[in-house]
């Protein structure tokens, strides 16, 4: 079986669907991000899209030794693998993952774990925990730049949160934190740049503030998949970049212009039904298998089929509108994730696959849980 590049030997012995890893184009998106920014010192890689030691020893072997996570378990694998710098972007408010985040940081004392912050009940309990457990955290101010998810608002209410963390017994202000996901599926280079700028505007306000009072705000992260290349004109000694989905990336993402990256990670399905009248045919890429969180259209792409388009999804059934592709009850298709991250969740391992279409192995994806 091939499409598009796409090799897979006897594809019919792996029941569907099953999640597929080219293991020679996560290479290629490693080394590429490391191109991209110059220096592996300049970058902090999201663990959120694999959650896979196997992939992460990859990463490693590469050079990569500072990691962002978004979950403690995340954390956890981080940590097992020995890496230097595990930042978890995350709010550490629940008292059980307070404690999770102490026994973490007692455990392995010499990796630099660092957690993010932007309200004053944030401040509190993790100044609680870290003072009852005599440890101290290194803080991120996180700045909300036109998200709206989480953050500390640009301007009073950012500089007034960095400050009090400066001064919170237990923790040590260390900068800013950036994620500009409304940056997302912009394809105007430009028109991404302009809100980064405005980003970049916000963090400065902030490093004004700590420098009026004295407070060092001299490690700064910034970006996602769609911006972190805009953030490298600034300071390579105060900024490092903080890219997600790039290991795997996905079809969503793919539509980005000057990003070189491949879609690494593909799920094998069938045809199972057909509806000529209604030009449609059914696959079992349901709800439970490939990126629910996108809108239907986007959850998933045909490989070798541009233009079918997800029109319905349930559980175990996707259903596709043909447009003028041709296919039959019985084919074997790959489906390129609208979103990489919620894919490899679905399932508890990748099947990797070599440059000659031959299984290879299993990555295990350790970190599926919280």
């Amino acid at each position: 079986m091939e499409i598009d590049g796409y090799l897979l030997d006897d594809p019919e012995a792996i029941d569907t669907p099953a999640f597929l890893v080219y293991e020679d184009m996560v290479q290629h998106n490693i080394g590429e991000v490391l191109r991209v920014c110059g220096s592996v010192d300049r970058l902090v890689a999201h663990a959120k899209t694999h959650k896979s030691t196997d992939v992460l020893n990859l990463q490693i072997a590469a050079g990569i030794r500072s990691y962002k996570c978004a979950t403690l378990r995340e954390a956890e694998m981080l940590a097992d693998a020995n890496v230097d710098e595990i930042v978890i972007a995350y709010p550490m408010l629940h008292p059980r993952k307070r404690e999770r985040l102490v026994s973490l940081m007692q455990k392995f004392p010499k990796i630099e774990v660092k957690a993010i912050v932007s309200t004053p009940d944030h401040l509190a309990g993790l100044s609680e925990s870290m003072v009852a457990s005599g440890l101290e955290l290194g803080v991120y101010l996180d700045l909300d730049t036109g998200m709206r998810r989480t953050g500390a608002q640009p301007g009073a209410e950012a500089g007034e949160i960095y400050v009090q963390a400066a001064q919170t017994p237990g923790l040590r202000a260390l900068g800013v934190h950036v994620f500009d996901g409304h940056t997302l599926y912009k394809p105007d280079e430009a028109e991404r740049q302009a809100l980064v700028d405005t980003s970049i505007g916000y963090m400065h306000e902030v490093w004004e503030v700590a420098e009026r009072h004295g407070i060092a705000a001299d490690d700064n992260l910034a970006g996602g998949s769609w911006s972190f290349h805009l953030y490298l004109g600034e300071d390579a000694n105060k900024v490092r970049v903080t890219p997600g989905t790039w290991v795997y990336w996905d079809s969503r993402n793919a539509t980005i212009p000057e990003l070189d990256f491949k879609v690494a990670a593909v799920v094998l399905g069938q045809v199972i039904d057909s509806d000529p009248g209604m030009d449609t045919v059914t696959t079992d890429l349901g709800s439970k298998t490939c990126s629910p969180d996108q809108p239907m259209k986007h959850r998933f792409k045909l490989v070798g089929y541009p233009a079918a388009e997800l029109t319905a999804q349930s559980e175990e059934h996707g259903v596709l509108r043909l447009n003028g592709e041709t296919l039959a009850v019985g084919d074997l298709v790959l489906a390129a994730p609208g979103h990489a991250c919620t894919t490899t969740v679905k399932f508890p391992y990748a099947l990797v696959v070599d440059s000659g279409g031959q299984i290879a192995g299993r990555y295990d994806h350790d970190a599926r849980d919280r």
